[in-house]
């Protein structure tokens, strides 16, 4: 079934778990972690969205005063989406407000959130991603940690990156686990808080760290002990429709490609989702037809245009502007017209140019649609090389 057709309100989570308006910090991420949650709602006595607090928000402040710290000086407020969008409509939305939570509300309560498990179920069987692969959507230049990184370094990686889970490798270089946010949140607690003396000093959640006590400052845990040692792996590239079938089969929101046990390629719900998000940008091309006054052939040639824009061409494309299509008659054999067709696409790749010709209409415009995907494709490689 494709994406386009299925409405948000139809796949989103009508019962999520919230957070009320007077929680403080630590609160919010007793119940992120509980629930293994990247975002919460933060809702009053009635169930009115008050805003949302994210895990980054979590990561930033948590270890200042949490007990006292309240939700109001980092909540945002959450992206809504509507009864008429799509899930393609609200991908879109997810990519352009950088928000890992959307929320549905009716009279400014709560009815319902669209979260990456939410995303991740409706995508399962998805049309869309029948002829993608891994190696699409997957981040090919892969940010690594190594077991003796500490929980600090880690954190700074991640946020100084924009990342919310790194790859752990051994001093061999082998993949050995995976890190996320929500792990370092689970070690995470207050630093300033007054000591017996007055003075104030680090404090770590007991998680049965080896060293105890005597290790009191996240500089110095080492990843290792927190990190997770069974992360969902697959040994090279697949088609998507199977990577997001094994995600959802085993509860996880990532997948590491692998290659003899060293990460080649990392891929999330969030490449999904963006790849979705594609599919309404290639819907928004302006194509732009010159030379054709018949209406039937018009119609044709926009269907062969809009067919590649959403398959294999499409696909290949992040920011596609314009597509103009000149063509030209010429008379041939005294009956018969010969087509001339000089194609143009402006995208992330610059202006592309091919030229073709053919005794049939819609022939033409294959050739230079043929040609102009091969066109991309080595720019793309060209560019993922470089």
């Amino acid at each position: 079934m494709s994406l386009r057709d299925r409405s948000a309100t139809e796949v989103m989570n009508e019962n999520p778990e919230t957070v009320q308006n007077d929680a403080n910090l630590a609160k919010a991420k007793n119940k992120m972690e509980e629930h293994d949650l990247r975002a919460l709602t933060v809702v009053d006595s009635k169930n009115r969205v008050e805003g949302a607090i994210g895990y980054r928000d979590l990561i930033r402040h948590v270890q200042f005063n949490p007990d006292n710290a309240s939700l109001e000086k980092v909540m945002h407020n959450p992206p809504k989406f509507e009864d008429s969008d799509s899930l393609v409509d609200i991908a879109e939305l997810r990519i352009e407000s950088g928000r890992k939570m959307l929320v549905k509300t009716k009279n400014g309560k709560l009815q319902g959130i669209v979260g990456d498990d939410e995303f991740r179920e409706a995508f399962v069987n998805a049309e869309e991603f029948s002829q993608v692969t891994t190696l699409d959507l997957g981040a090919n230049e892969v940010l690594q940690a190594f077991e003796e990184d500490s929980i600090e370094e880690v954190r700074h990686k991640m946020l100084d990156n924009n990342i919310s889970r790194l790859p752990v490798l051994d001093n061999s270089g082998n993949l050995t686990g995976i890190v996320t946010s929500t792990d370092l949140l689970k070690v995470m607690i207050s630093r300033e808080r007054q000591g017996s003396g007055g003075t104030s000093r680090d404090n770590l959640q007991d998680l049965n760290i080896s060293g105890g006590s005597e290790k009191e400052s996240m500089a110095q845990i080492e990843i290792s002990e927190i990190m997770d040692r069974t992360p969902l792996t697959i040994e090279g590239h697949q088609d998507a429709d199977e990577a997001i079938q094994k995600m959802s089969e085993n509860d996880e929101k990532e997948v590491i490609i692998v290659e003899d046990r060293y990460p080649q390629s990392i891929v999330t719900v969030k490449d999904y989702i963006e790849e979705v998000s594609n599919l309404q940008q290639r819907n928004a091309v302006l194509v732009n037809l010159t030379g054709l006054d018949v209406d039937e052939e018009k119609a044709a040639v926009h269907n062969k245009i809009e067919t590649q824009l959403r398959g294999s061409l499409g696909r290949k494309l992040k920011r596609p502007e314009e597509l103009n299509l000149v063509m030209k008659k010429a008379e041939k054999d005294g009956k018969k017209h010969r087509y001339e067709a000089t194609m143009k696409l402006f995208s992330e790749f610059g202006q592309t140019t091919v030229q073709s010709e053919a005794w049939d209409l819609l022939e033409v415009v294959d050739d230079c649609l043929s040609e102009m995907n091969r066109l991309i494709r080595d720019k793309k490689e060209q560019r993922t090389e470089h």
